[in-house]
């Protein structure tokens, strides 16, 4: 799904792009920090979007990247919480606001944010920036048909498992982009889907353990829990870098 061809897309200079519905503030209460990101303030504005328009006509392309998904809130906090050994690289898939990457940015990862649609990326550079995180923040614009010889200790990929065509590229990427004794953080509040996609993830060779994450409060989040997938390919656990 291509994205629209916005000229304006790339946050420069400290500034934002002018979006459909404008840019609102939202602090994240992450446990033992608090992350504060722009995002867009209206997300459903983008479904009048002429340039939206065209692209869905092009090619079914939806503006995903501009909401924060449920699932996302509870998988940062369990980032910010968990004990990272130094050194620790991060790369998360589909990041649309990135709240995960770039909570794991606060805490002093370093962190590979990526993205198909490059106004996420934009904004992600922009909110690093903001954080004053940005020396250690990558921005990859990733094609999940095209994965990359590059390997990374942990892999998060928050709701990136609701249509199962997807589901054999999301594990093509593991395959590829995922270091041997690394760990996939995937996250997902409970959709059909996520057994269709565990039951492949083991086909190819992988162990899951499942997290239960409890939802936290925050206006317009549905209720329910968060289910975290730690998906490792089938190695000595105690030997792992990115699960204990």
């Amino acid at each position: 799904m291509s994205p629209p061809d916005r000229k304006s897309a790339d946050a420069t200079a400290g500034e934002l792009p002018q979006i459909p519905g404008g840019w609102t503030e939202e602090r994240f209460e992450l446990g033992r920090l608090t992350v504060a990101l722009q995002r867009p303030a209206d997300p459903d504005a983008f479904l009048d979007d002429p340039e939206v328009l065209a692209a869905n006509r092009r090619d079914d392309y939806m503006p995903y990247w501009c909401h924060v998904w449920p699932s996302c809130y509870e998988t940062a906090r369990a980032v910010v919480e968990h004990p990272w050994p130094g050194g620790t690289t991060v790369l998360e898939i589909g990041a649309g606001l990135a709240l995960p990457g770039l909570a794991a940015l606060a805490i002093g990862l370093e962190v590979t944010i990526s993205d198909y649609d490059p106004a996420a990326l934009s904004l992600a550079r922009f909110n690093a920036r903001q954080l004053g995180t940005e020396s250690r923040l990558t921005t990859l614009q990733l094609d999940w048909r095209q994965p990359q010889d590059r390997q990374f200790d942990l892999i998060i990929g928050c709701e990136v498992i609701y249509e199962r065509r997807n589901h054999p590229l999301v594990l093509d990427v593991l395959d590829r982009m995922l270091a041997p004794r690394g760990a996939a953080w995937i996250s997902d509040p409970g959709r059909h889907t996520a057994s269709q996609f565990l039951d492949d993830a083991q086909r190819r060779g992988y162990g899951i353990e499942h997290r239960v994450l409890a939802r936290q409060p925050r206006p317009g989040s549905p209720a329910g829990q968060t289910n975290l997938y730690v998906i490792q390919r089938r190695v000595d656990r105690d030997t792992s870098t990115a699960s204990r």
